[in-house]
Order: structure tokens, then C-alpha cells, then sequence
């Protein structure tokens, strides 16, 4: 680590223990700033840097302030949104399930230091046609509808993500272990309507998330507190349990090295190369852009072979998958055999209509070469991840 990224841990580590942070003597708080807004974690910092007697005189600390402000503001609006469409729901009997950064955020010492752009909430797909007009009665409106998710909005401009499935299908052996991931929930005690996962799955889940994430785009130093919060939360899991379930998931190597990340972090563990390794990940130092990061492992999904990654997101962009048709055009859940036709309305769509983000996409992949594909899928290999597929199935 760095000596500005070990400045940047303390002062995570300050708000969430009350520990007064070590930082070395030339730490920015201005770079600091601007790497907290970029992770968004702007009020955790902040609450880190009141601990320090120096921050007072910065030049920095009133900017802290007002945006720290600005996520107190929004957490409020975004509480009483929660709230709004879970008293419907409870008023209607939908079974439901809150997800990551809505129930996190009441772990941590002020639910406005985990903020979040959407709130996730897994819902039953059968019960939707009555979710919607609930929805609609608590003020939200409905964007679009995705591969695992109804999208909707809120008047201050929350995204309520209504999950289908835990996991997107697309992801194709976590889906295997989770299917729509009710058989793992249960009712919460006292409820007949809300449900929940029990600690331990929910931490494989949370783990689950964000090795998904790893694999796409990346993902950064949120999700990393997150572990730490949620360990300190609940210090008596059942690991053995743990182990067993995140082995079926081939996640136990990136999860012990993730457990290594956070003893360095914060336990005053010894750093080594795969410490070093996944802070400069986390912290956005990563060898690949999240744009063409993301083109690689789409390729490697589809392909499941990193000799074709090329090919089959390139088919994929010409050709999408039935169900990602079916929520571009609904008339094909009842006609399906109207697909190659609507294959052709799309081309033209694409041509007279959007074809700048074609070419866009389309030039993406051309950067796409076997080289650092390769290189893509020895990183994954390297932190304990991978698609789990033989180099041999074509």
C-alpha cells in the first residue's frame, strides 16, 4: 500500500471504530476529497477527518461538509421512500426480500456513511401484475424492465431495482446455485410479508455480488467496508457452513483473499503482493478500463472460451438472446417465432437510430485481442475467480 491509501483506510477505519486515524505527514485531504466523491464515500471520510485536530484548518473541510450534508439529505428522502413501499407491501401481502445497501446501511454507526444509489429488493415475478399499481400509489414510476430486474424511480430520483432473481441468468453458475433465490429465504419474525436471508447467506451473497462484479467491471472500495461492517456485525458466523456453500460457488480463494485484504486494512496484518494486488483494484488503479473490461467478460460468459470471447460478443450484438428481445419487444413472449424478424426491425432501428453507440460497442471489441483476454483471465485466476469452463469447450 501506499502511504496515502493507508492514510485513506485509517480514516475509514476512524468513523466506523471511533479510533483517532494515523496519517502520514504529506496526506491531501483535496486528493482524498476527490477520491472519496469518486467512491462514494464522501460522509465516512469526512467523519474519519474529524478525528484529525488538523483537518479544522484545511482547506478541504468545508466541502467535506457540504456534501456530507447533501448525503444526510438524501438518505432521509431515500428512508422515507423505503419505508413508503414497504408498508405497501406489507399492506398487500407481497412477499419481498431487501438486498445489500438497503438493509447495510443500518449497520453502520450512520446509515448516511453507506450510501447508495438504488435500493434492491427481491420480489416474486407472479405476484408483479399487483405489485406495479402499489408501486405506483407510493408516487414511483416505472423505467424499464432488465434481464433480473423491474426498474422504477422515485420523485428525488431513487432507482427502486424490484429483483426477479438474486443473480442475473446471464451469470450463468452463480444462477445455478441461486436460481430466483427464494428456497433461501425465510419470514422474518414477525412478519408474514418481508423475508430475509439468514446471516450467513446473506453473507455469501453479499461475497457472491461482488465477485460478480469483480469479474464485469470491477467494483470498488464500498463493497470492501462493507465486509468489514457486516464481519463486525455479526463476529459469530457459522464459517464452517460458510466455507461449504461458497466452495459450491468456487468463491472460497477470493474470499479468504478478500479476508487477508481487510486484516491488512485494518488488523495491522503484514501487506503482501495480493493485498497490494486488490487495494490498487480496489482503489481504481486496474490494469483494465471498466468499458473494455466489461466487453472481455461478456465475451468470456457467452464463449465460455477465451479463444471465441471475440466472436461471441460480436454475434451477441447482432444477434441478443431471446429474452433480452423480449423485453425490447413484448410480442414476442407471445409470438416467438417472430424473432428473426424482429432481429431485422432492430438492425434497423440500430442503423437509423442509434447508430453512433453501434459503432461505439462494435469498435470495443476490435480491441478485443486474445492477448489481453488472456491477461483478463489470468487476473481473475490470480485473485481466486474464474467462469469455470475447460479451455477445450468450444
Amino acid at each position: 500500500m501506499t502511504d496515502f491509501q493507508r492514510g485513506f483506510v485509517n480514516l475509514a477505519k476512524a468513523a466506523l471504530t471511533g479510533e483517532a486515524p494515523v496519517l502520514p505527514e504529506d496526506f491531501s485531504y483535496a486528493s482524498a476529497y476527490l477520491l472519496a466523491d469518486q467512491q462514494q464515500i464522501v460522509p465516512m471520510i469526512y467523519y474519519g477527518a474529524l478525528m484529525d485536530p488538523a483537518f479544522a484548518a484545511c482547506s478541504e473541510a468545508e466541502r467535506f461538509m457540504e456534501r456530507t450534508c447533501i448525503f444526510i439529505a438524501h438518505n432521509a428522502d431515500q428512508q422515507e421512500t423505503i419505508a413508503r413501499i414497504f408498508a405497501a407491501f406489507d399492506a398487500e401481502g407481497f412477499s419481498y426480500m431487501p438486498l445489500k445497501g438497503t438493509l447495510l446501511k443500518e449497520m453502520y454507526p450512520d446509515p448516511e456513511m453507506r450510501p447508495m444509489g438504488d435500493a434492491d429488493i427481491l420480489v416474486r415475478v407472479d405476484q408483479y401484475d399487483r405489485i406495479k399499481p402499489a408501486m405506483e400509489g407510493v408516487g414511483l414510476s416505472f423505467i424499464k424492465e432488465s434481464n433480473h430486474e423491474y426498474i422504477w424511480i422515485s420523485d428525488t430520483g431513487l432507482i427502486i431495482e424490484l429483483h426477479k432473481r438474486l443473480i442475473p441468468s446471464n451469470n450463468e453458475d452463480f444462477f445455478a446455485y441461486y436460481g430466483d433465490g427464494w428456497r433461501l429465504a425465510r419470514p422474518m419474525e414477525g412478519c408474514v410479508a418481508r423475508h430475509e436471508l439468514s446471516p450467513e447467506d446473506q453473507y455469501i451473497y453479499l461475497v457472491t455480488h461482488y465477485a460478480k462484479h469483480f469479474r464485469d467491471q470491477g467494483a470498488g472500495m464500498k463493497y470492501i467496508l462493507d465486509f468489514y461492517v457486516y464481519r463486525r456485525h455479526y463476529p459469530d458466523l457459522d464459517m464452517a457452513y460458510v466455507e461449504a456453500e461458497m466452495r459450491k460457488l468456487w468463491l472460497w480463494e477470493f474470499h479468504e483473499n478478500l479476508m487477508h485484504l481487510l486484516a491488512v486494512w485494518f488488523d495491522g496484518e503484514a501487506s503482501d503482493e495480493m493485498s497490494d494486488y486488490l487495494t490498487s483494484k480496489v482503489f481504481g488503479d486496474g490494469v483494465f478500463g471498466k468499458t473494455s473490461r466489461g466487453a472481455i467478460s461478456e465475451g468470456l460468459r457467452l464463449s465460455k472460451s477465451s479463444k471465441s470471447a471475440k466472436r461471441a460478443a460480436r454475434w451477441r450484438t447482432l444477434f441478443p438472446s431471446y429474452e433480452q428481445m423480449c423485453l425490447r419487444m413484448p410480442i414476442l413472449k407471445k409470438w416467438p417465432i417472430l424473432l428473426p424478424l424482429m432481429w431485422i426491425v432492430r438492425w434497423f432501428d440500430v442503423l437509423f437510430n442509434h447508430k453512433d453507440r453501434y459503432y461505439t460497442r462494435m469498435s470495443r471489441m476490435e480491441q478485443m485481442s486474445e492477448e489481453n483476454i488472456l491477461a483478463y483471465q489470468e487476473e481473475l485466476n490470480y485473485v481466486g475467480l474464474d467462469y469455470h469452463f475447460n479451455e477445450d469447450d468450444e
